[in-house]
């Protein structure tokens, strides 16, 4: 049926699916007003692009319509890969404000939010747990993936890309057409432009992720990454507040050996390892700008700044991403698709991990968790670690002090992108990952200048949000 085609007849045999497809009043309607002005619909698309076959799964959108007269559209694209677009919605004002003139579509990734998932049963929004897996649920979770590899293995980063062409081009209406994207949602975009099958006025990288194949930079590399950004950190600390005999790095490093070799001093923290906690602080500037006075208190055995720091960490995260019913991050999703694509040490084991980051100040729990992973991956294709042909106007924002997608990493990958239309990467001092969250009034005035067409003269930008002090 659905066979691997030209873009062209694959278009048109998807429209014949969706042809009723409509925007009408969300059922969530009226729950926060962050989305009461949006309109929400599903679209059935094929299982898998390049099977020839009749299964085909439901992607779900969720459309603001323009504050003022309409000029066209935008589309946000969430991180993860197992976030969906409800992780946007909190930050729906400052999109519309940015971009009055424009529909503002979120879609959930195949695989997140209110779209099909890998565990449709455990997965549910009606299940006990919510989309979250909780308990027995992911026994029978991992049961169904391992039974239903074909179908697993079809919610790879193609699929979702070609997954996002079709809704482009088939919902976005006349006038320009954007897209944004944030992490993950950078990697999903450079995906969609290696199709070379959907046309757009511009394009906006928030938080630019490395090439596949940089192995300096994949996840597995994810601790030492955070560690170098840390330390970069301690030392600007250092600078600041002028130390003059004991930096913050050596202090750092007696308290963590301290938390292994004292068990009175150990029994006083928190159960997780400190290289890890002090890691989590790196996303936070309002914790981060901390990070002096905790390591300050825990010379002197007082572990009250760093509880309450963690308190700070827990509420912002509370806060800011639980409110919806789709907000639960698919934990499936980010197994396969880190684990088939992101990781490119995939046999790497649990104490390899915990060795290689035994003397590292910052580190993630990320790679643990990936390690000796055992999913049903699928293969990498041809647009694995590759560019596309051509690029759109692209505006690139990235945070210098970035743990998550560092800025090296950025630069690496756009000197090789090709540069036919005009591409700028702006560097905000200081801004870690995701610069439209913590750095939102200079996202706003830079991709407020992109869309309009109006240059941006600076290539680093000063924002008194993200700012170490």
């Amino acid at each position: 049926m659905l066979k691997s085609t030209s873009p062209a007849l694959l278009l048109v045999l998807l429209l014949a699916i969706n042809v009723n497809a409509q925007f009408t009043k969300c059922n969530d309607y009226n729950d926060t007003d962050a989305i009461n002005s949006s309109l929400c619909t599903s679209v059935k698309v094929p299982l898998n692009h390049k099977e020839s076959d009749n299964d085909s799964i439901e992607i779900f959108i969720r459309k603001f319509p323009a504050l003022k007269k309409r000029a066209g559209s935008i589309w946000l694209i969430s991180g993860g890969p197992g976030e969906s677009g409800a992780s946007l919605y909190p930050l729906i004002t400052l999109f519309s404000e940015t971009f009055p003139h424009l529909d503002i579509y979120i879609p959930d990734h195949r695989g997140t939010g209110l779209s099909g998932k890998i565990c449709p049963k455990e997965e549910s929004v009606d299940s006990p747990n919510g989309i979250a897996l909780a308990n027995d649920e992911w026994g029978s979770c991992f049961n169904h993936m391992y039974t239903n590899t074909p179908y697993v293995q079809a919610f790879s980063i193609t699929n979702a890309a070609k997954d996002l062409s079709f809704l482009i081009n088939d919902l976005s209406g006349s006038g320009k057409r954007y897209v944004y994207g944030v992490s993950y949602g950078t990697q999903l975009i450079m995906r969609l432009l290696q199709l070379d099958n959907t046309s757009l006025d511009g394009v906006i990288l928030d938080s630019f992720v490395p090439l596949q194949d940089d192995t300096n930079y994949d996840l597995s590399h994810r601790s030492f990454i955070v560690n170098e950004v840390g330390n970069s950190v301690l030392k600007r600390f250092d600078t600041l507040i002028s130390q003059d005999d004991n930096s913050l790095t050596s202090q750092l490093k007696s308290i963590i050996e301290k938390s292994k070799t004292e068990p009175d001093f150990a029994e006083k923290l928190p159960k997780q390892e400190l290289s890890i906690l002090f890691g989590m602080m790196l996303d936070i500037p309002k914790v981060r700008n901390k990070i002096p006075l905790i390591i300050d208190a825990l010379n002197h055995e007082n572990v009250e700044p760093l509880n309450d720091a963690l308190k700070e960490i827990e509420e912002f995260y509370k806060d800011y991403g639980n409110n919806y019913k789709s907000s639960p991050s698919s934990i499936p999703l980010v197994q396969i698709i880190s684990s088939s694509e992101n990781n490119l040490r995939p046999t790497l084991k649990p104490k390899e991990i915990v060795a290689e980051s035994e003397n590292l100040l910052f580190t993630s729990i990320l790679p643990k968790i990936m390690a000796d992973n055992a999913m049903p991956t699928y293969q990498k294709d041809n647009y694995f670690a590759n560019v596309p042909k051509s690029m759109p106007p692209t505006l690139i924002l990235h945070g210098t002090l970035d743990p998550k997608t560092p800025l090296s990493g950025a630069i690496n990958h756009f000197n090789k992108l090709p540069k036919d239309n005009p591409l700028n990467l702006i560097k905000i001092k200081d801004a870690p990952h995701f610069i439209a969250l913590f750095a939102p009034e200079s996202f706003s005035s830079l991709a407020s200048k992109f869309v309009n067409g109006k240059p941006i003269k600076s290539t680093i930008i000063n924002d008194k949000d993200t700012l170490l002090k």
